[in-house]
């Protein structure tokens, strides 16, 4: 008997296992994995745009980075403004032997006809004629008189002042002392 009651004690926890299992929920199917999503065709992006201003909305534009830098050389003393990665974009010497101050501009005209340089400032704009130097570094350069207006008003100036040369970036330069120094050091 006791054989018995073990039997059925069996049976009556595997008939319980088996009415538990059968109330468990049943598992979901895997969800299908997603197909991999084609990848898009390469595209080329265009170089940036590099804003092309007149001189006529000059002082609207942004200061051009960079700074002033002052140097003087025996008879030539010269304020470069630049970045340290550029070089000088513009530079102002005295030369002071011709007494002369000349404008270096960086850079080539649009075309060799076209050698004008325009400096505005807040109250004068002007255009000067301008040589071009070829050359490892092309150059534009315009001489003035020491006693020059423009070279005034380049100075005081309110705030910056403005250098265009067709077919190259207008360059948008802080009025500091630097261009001060070199028109003083003619004078």
């Amino acid at each position: 008997m006791r054989r018995c009651w073990a039997i059925t004690g069996t049976m009556i926890a595997a008939s319980g296992l088996f009415l538990a299992a059968a109330c468990a929920p049943t598992r979901p199917a895997p969800a299908p994995v997603p197909a991999p999503a084609p990848t898009p065709a390469p595209t080329t992006t265009p170089a940036p745009v590099t804003p092309q201003h007149s001189i006529a909305n000059w002082a609207d534009v942004p200061v051009t980075p960079g700074t002033w830098t002052y140097r003087a050389d025996g008879d030539v003393s010269r304020a470069l403004f630049g970045t340290t990665q550029g070089g000088a974009q513009f530079t102002m010497a005295c030369e002071k032997g011709s007494r002369q101050i000349r404008l270096w501009r960086a850079g080539s005209p649009a075309s060799a006809d076209q050698t004008g340089m325009t400096v505005a400032t807040t109250s004068a704009t002007r255009t000067v004629p301008a040589a071009v130097q070829t050359g490892q570094m092309p150059q534009l350069v315009a001489s003035l008189s020491p006693g020059d207006s423009l070279i005034d008003a380049m100075v005081f100036s309110r705030g910056h002042f403005a250098v265009g040369v067709s077919g190259l970036p207008l360059l948008v330069m802080p009025s500091w002392g630097e261009v001060a120094r070199v028109a003083q050091d003619c004078r």
